[in-house]
């Protein structure tokens, strides 16, 4: 659990979901922004020589380079919170944890109705157990 000392209970995890739904949502979001921008930026790179499409090309990179931005803030909300995105198409976050005096992590994603799994800290997902 590197960086953090913070140590969530699982009404503390829970109490935080909305914001943190929220956050995961948007960088979703910017991520299929940001895809959209590259395969576009590519696509006028192609384009022989044509110096509108250079022209395009560059708009699009400054473009992506602020949606890269803004996904670096998203992330920095999450990691000032002391959440660990693991997946950010599952939606898939740990909150650091102690459980029977050892670090675990508090395991969640958007299908999940609430913060109700764990798994040790050198386990993942595929090792998450009701808590």
């Amino acid at each position: 659990m590197a960086g953090s000392s913070r140590r969530y209970t699982v009404d503390e995890a829970n109490a935080l979901i909305p914001q943190v739904r929220a956050v995961i949502l948007q960088l979703a979001v910017e991520q299929r922004r940001l895809d959209d921008a590259h395969g576009a930026m590519l696509r006028h790179l192609e384009g022989n020589g044509d110096p509108r499409s250079g022209a395009e090309a560059d708009r699009l990179e400054r473009q992506a380079a602020e949606i890269a931005e803004g996904m670096r803030t998203l992330l920095a909300m999450l990691e000032e919170m002391g959440v660990q995105l693991r997946d950010v198409q599952m939606g898939l976050v740990d909150f650091p944890a102690m459980r029977d005096g050892r670090d675990v992590w508090l395991c969640w994603r958007l299908a999940d109705p609430s913060v109700a799994f764990w798994h040790g800290t050198d386990e993942g997902f595929a090792s998450r157990k009701p808590w």
